[in-house]
């Protein structure tokens, strides 16, 4: 089983989007898929509700009585691959879920801001492997929100790049997002075929490559 946590030191990038249409193209792909929602504000939950996704999600908070129980709780998950959707900033979820995955998944809009709290959550992504000298932490910087007729969507992958990390395919700023977590279903099912669609896949295929064999 292997874990990959999605989460950024803000919010406003669409990480529960990214977790959520991820999980979905997985199982499309013939994984089993945990999606375990550590956002106490539980977006994930919510997309969850009309029982259309297609993948288990539930919602596991970390504090400072359970760490160990929910490290368990998420090891002990049956399956290929479990996706947390960590809540922002850097607190006891951020430091927790990156000591137990393969792979940290930071999604990043293109503004200057954006690209500072990517490198905000670089940074603390490795101060928290620390702990474990041996600890290989694969880190992908995940383009969201892009959109191509701007300079800033133009030019984010080469900004994202300059950070030192992998750059995966890009997530556009498409309303066929939104309107798939209204619907209750991951974009591989809400609209297949589509340019959404097509662009999970080409990020979740890149994804399964980055996870440290």
């Amino acid at each position: 089983m292997q874990v990959i946590a999605v989460g950024q030191s803000k919010g406003g990038f669409g990480k529960t989007t990214l977790a959520i249409n991820v999980a979905g193209e997985l199982v499309k792909l013939g994984r089993s898929v945990t999606l375990v929602d550590a956002d106490p504000q539980g977006c994930a939950v919510q997309w969850a509700e009309p029982r259309k996704l297609g993948f288990s999600v539930r919602q596991e908070l970390v504090g400072l009585r359970n760490v160990s129980l929910w490290i368990r709780n998420v090891l002990k998950t049956s399956g290929d691959i479990v996706i947390v959707d960590m809540p922002s900033g850097f607190g006891i979820t951020f430091e927790t879920a990156v000591l137990i995955s393969d792979l940290v998944v930071i999604p990043c809009g293109p503004s200057s801001l954006d690209l500072n709290s990517a490198k905000k959550t670089i940074l603390k992504a490795r101060e928290s492997t620390r702990v474990d000298p041996d600890m290989r932490l694969k880190v992908v910087l995940a383009p969201t929100r892009v959109d191509l007729e701007t300079d800033e969507g133009q030019q984010i992958s080469d900004a994202l790049t300059d950070l030192g990390e992998t750059v995966s395919p890009y997530l556009s700023y498409d309303v066929d997002y939104v309107r798939s977590f209204a619907a209750g279903k991951p974009v591989s099912t809400f609209a297949p075929g589509k340019p959404v669609d097509r662009e999970v896949q080409a990020l979740t295929s890149f994804l399964l490559r980055s996870i440290p064999s």
